[in-house]
């Protein structure tokens, strides 16, 4: 892979200033100004890179997600067996990188912005698709789950996700009430089990 362009460089280093200012004062404190003096570059410059800064926050959310994508591929590796693969998958979303209060309280901040921007929404949108794609992914080599429906694995791929988002939602707002290791042992009991029980996860038909 080649060296990133300057150009990508300033914008990461731009989007990162964001993400600096967000966890210190919040999105509506994150004014453009701030970014900048964050950056190190004058709000001109700022502009030059990114035509607002609702184009940071979508920017922002694409590389962090890019990121977490990134080390989770490199702690789980092809060679493992599926159960291994399942475990480490799941110690890796309920770990530490991936639920603090910087990265849930930014992320929270992005979630309050898209309410009133659709292209930020959309950015959202596609990170949580491309979150569920990646458990069937990673789950299709567990023989049960391989031979659900797609339309069985989708829902639950998207029941995964809300218990997540879930549990770190709860954990933010109060850390003491909620066990980050007793919601990934959970969370990984109830996968086992839809996956032996795949007609739990019927959808419903009305007559």
């Amino acid at each position: 892979m080649g060296r990133k362009s300057i150009a990508d460089e300033r914008r990461t280093q731009i989007v990162q200033a964001f993400y600096h200012c967000v966890i210190k004062e919040g999105a509506a404190g994150a004014s453009i100004r701030k970014i900048a003096t964050e950056a190190g570059v004058s709000p001109s410059t700022l502009h030059h890179y990114f035509k607002d800064r609702d184009e940071i926050i979508e920017e922002a959310v694409v590389l962090f997600t890019d990121e977490i994508f990134k080390r989770f591929a490199e702690k789980i590796t092809p060679d493992f067996d599926a159960e291994v693969r399942l475990s480490k998958g799941l110690e890796f979303i309920f770990s530490n990188g991936m639920i603090n209060p910087d990265h849930t309280g930014f992320f929270l901040e992005c979630c309050v912005a898209a309410r009133h921007n659709t292209r930020i929404k959309e950015t959202i949108a596609e990170l949580f698709t491309r979150f569920r794609t990646a458990i069937m992914d990673h789950l299709n080599g567990m023989a049960p789950f391989a031979c659900l429906e797609e339309r069985q694995k989708k829902m639950f791929a998207a029941m995964i996700v809300a218990l997540h988002e879930g549990i770190e939602l709860q954990w933010y707002a109060d850390p003491e009430a909620i066990c980050l290791e007793g919601a990934l042992n959970a969370t990984r009991a109830l996968i086992l089990f839809f996956v032996e029980n795949p007609t739990c996860i019927e959808e419903r038909r009305d007559p």
